[in-house]
């Protein structure tokens, strides 16, 4: 599947593109993650990634970097892990600057998206990239295309889950129309903090 998803410039965010990864964009994901690596958000596909790994969320060298994409490829070849690079155009540069992720999975392991009732949301901004929106607008994006594209066939409701104490997703999920349905307490060791769960499902957003 290609993918290509165009989002006008609004306020202080500039126009966005949203796309699969390539190997192109590992230098520009590399920098990133020297500079500020996150704690979680860019998880390899579960059948490409090492178990050592656990929490492992981003690539720090070229080696992790093949392997990262490797499994951004797969999900998209078994249509269970969607996942897209967010690029941002600054009017002063004449290309399109990394400036986040947005992923999409299945809550039941293995099953195709086309498959699913029931998705989780995910996302990270790079840090040049946050206060602008385009976390929001990002999200939005690729809530409408998973369900343009796989409510039809059965996708209900994509889910947002954040820390408890992040209250900067929090708003983006609120922003994003993903309403707050409860407190999910930690569940070690598959989770180890307690978080938020937000949801949006298709009637609302088609309705």
């Amino acid at each position: 599947m290609t993918v290509a998803l165009q989002v006008r410039a609004a306020g202080r965010r500039s126009a966005l593109l949203l796309r699969p990864w390539s190997l192109g964009d590992m230098v520009a994901l590399l920098a990133e993650m020297a500079y500020e690596y996150p704690r979680r958000g860019l998880h390899s596909h579960p059948e490409t990634g090492r178990p050592e790994w656990g929490c492992w969320t981003g690539p720090s060298d070229e080696q992790q970097a093949w392997e990262w994409l490797a499994g951004q490829d797969r999900g998209w070849h078994d249509g269970d892990w969607l996942t897209f690079a967010v690029f941002e155009q600054h009017e002063s540069v004449p290309s399109y600057c990394l400036a986040g992720h947005v992923g999409l999975k299945s809550c039941t392991r293995g099953d195709r998206l086309a498959q699913s009732e029931s998705a989780e949301v995910s996302y990270w901004i790079a840090a040049a990239a946050r206060g602008r929106g385009v976390a929001t607008a990002a999200l939005t994006a690729v809530t409408a295309w998973a369900f343009e594209n796989f409510a039809t066939t059965g996708l209900v409701q994509i889910k947002l889950v954040h820390d408890l104490d992040n209250h900067a997703s929090c708003r983006v999920a609120d922003k994003s129309g993903y309403a707050f349905q409860k407190v999910s307490p930690a569940n070690p060791p598959l989770w180890f903090t307690a978080g938020h769960i937000h949801t949006r499902s298709a009637g609302a957003f088609t309705g």
